[in-house]
């Protein structure tokens, strides 16, 4: 189980049920073929009585395939798989701050905002159905509260994701924030790229830009 998960949706709810209920029909299947394949490996026909609920079987399977081996082909294939987020990614946040000197101004965004660069910082944790996403700042630190993964009928992957940031004691002009940061997936440069903005206790927005650097 990865702590402090929380599920997200997708743009292939059919595909998803189409797998829950797969997950269903093989726990059936082990749950009435079990008895007999253990009398017929071990050679006691008295195993042939061995007997496991439906609901154990499937439940088995299904922690099986969606934490340990929903993205190893061809499961993945016939599972319906998201992107593989996982690992740590390292790169760039350009916000419209204005809590930074001058000197720090990078350049400005499309509505005339000035930007600051920072080094940033972002683990996810994944599996088939569920996702943490955390986000490490220069300052504070922010936590995924909920998400949305879109793979646009194998285009552009994207994730959208709710954030929750803590604030810093030590930075009275860093209290606590809400917000919502949306990225693109690029699989071949294995990068993350997008925006975000916060809600009105920050009210700020810009730019970020990260590679994935371990798995």
């Amino acid at each position: 189980m990865i702590r402090g998960a929380h599920g997200f949706s997708t743009d292939q709810p059919r595909r998803r049920r189409i797998t829950l209920f797969g997950f269903g029909a093989v726990g059936v299947f082990i749950a009435t073929n079990i008895g007999p394949a253990l009398a017929k490996v071990i050679g006691f026909e008295l195993f042939r009585e061995v007997a496991i609920s439906f609901v154990f079987a499937a439940t088995v399977v299904y922690l099986v395939v969606s934490k340990v081996l929903w993205n190893i082909y061809p499961i993945s294939l016939l599972i319906g798989l998201p992107p593989d987020l996982s690992g740590e990614w390292q790169g760039n946040l350009y916000t419209d701050t204005e809590e930074y000197d001058s000197e720090d101004v990078v350049g400005t965004n499309e509505l005339g905002y000035r930007l600051v660069k920072m080094n940033v910082k972002m683990d996810i944790a994944q599996s088939w159905d569920r996702i943490r996403i955390t986000f490490e700042g220069p300052n504070s630190t922010s936590n995924s509260t909920g998400a949305t993964i879109l793979t646009d009928d194998g285009g552009t992957p994207t994730v959208t994701y709710n954030f929750d940031n803590p604030g810093n004691d030590l930075h009275d002009e860093l209290g606590s924030h809400i917000g919502t940061t949306t990225l693109k997936y690029d699989s071949d440069a294995e990068t993350l790229n997008g925006t975000y903005y916060t809600g009105p206790n920050r009210a700020n927005h810009g730019r970020i830009e990260i590679k994935r650097v371990a798995s």
